[in-house]
């Protein structure tokens, strides 16, 4: 894989480091460390972390190297992810609980909308990733996200739990009045959402990967912070679809933003339709933001 690691050179990017040294020893990636500046007397600090860094990684074996831009963070983040054709990207990130929004993670959700890449949010510190939680909707969408997963989680020993959270449960499935679903009676079923569920565990089973699928019902984002506190995963998995719609995509994104905000656990959101642009939305066609 080429990663992309986003520094800004402070303590808040730790963990994303420690996170992405992980990763990319264990499955012989190639790393850019990228930092943006602003202002030029940040440049000289910036370079002198991004330096560090880079002895770390190479001591572990990692082919590494450092880029550094003046300019937005955004902007050149999207600049460097296109030039550089990386498969994931890795930044640091802030959760806080109560609903509160930090500025760092609204940049951290700009990034996953604009880039359309894979996206690894780190805001806290996990020792090792030996849990991981994909949380799939039923669509064929999340096979991205699957088989990205695939391609790191053997090689770090992890095993993956694919979740799913239903808005309402069917009376034949499950009792209305439990969280929980009948899982092995939804894998049985010939709905589209246990067709495909079947299709990603065995997928990810011929990978050598321990498998289990879990389901609730509820209101999706308040089963999947529930589900993420009682298993204490490591690693929590989100595909997101693009839509043409600016209004869908907005529905869309405030699930996945409340969750980035909230989960206090190393989030990798994956989009389908890799390559493709999202629409812009009325600010961006008055404001020119972007236009290429």
């Amino acid at each position: 894989m080429r990663i992309l690691l986003c520094s800004e050179g402070t303590e808040r990017s730790e963990s994303a480091i420690q996170l992405c040294l992980k990763i990319a020893r264990a499955t012989q990636s190639q790393v850019t460390i990228f930092g943006v500046t602003e202002l030029e007397r940040d440049e000289v600090p910036l370079l002198e972390a991004m330096r560090r860094t880079q002895h770390a990684f190479m001591a572990q074996g990692v082919n590494v190297e450092i880029l550094s831009k003046y300019g937005e963070p955004i902007s050149e983040i999207e600049k460097r992810t296109i030039e550089g054709n990386y498969d994931l990207i890795v930044i640091g990130g802030e959760a806080k609980r109560g609903g509160q929004v930090s500025i760092l993670s609204q940049k951290a959700y700009e990034i996953i909308e604009t880039l359309l890449r894979p996206v690894l949010v780190v805001p806290v510190h996990r020792p090792e990733i030996r849990r991981i939680l994909i949380c799939s909707g039923g669509g064929t969408y999340i096979e991205t996200a699957v088989r990205l997963v695939i391609e790191f989680a053997p090689k770090l020993g992890a095993s993956v739990t694919l979740f799913t959270a239903l808005p309402e449960t069917p009376v034949m499935i499950s009792d209305r009045s439990e969280p929980y679903v009948d899982v092995s009676a939804l894998l049985a079923s010939d709905s589209a959402l246990g067709q495909n569920l079947r299709a990603e565990k065995k997928m990810i089973e011929a990978a050598g990967i321990p498998t289990e699928v879990r389901a609730r019902s509820g209101l999706v984002d308040a089963e999947i912070a529930a589900e993420i506190e009682a298993g204490d995963y490591d690693l929590v998995v989100l595909g997101s679809k693009p839509s043409r719609h600016v209004f869908s995509q907005y529905l869309l994104g405030n699930m996945t933003r409340r969750l980035v905000n909230w989960v206090p656990r190393p989030v990798l959101v994956v989009a389908s339709g890799i390559g493709s642009r999202r629409p812009r939305s009325w600010l961006e066609r008055i404001t020119g933001r972007g236009e290429k």
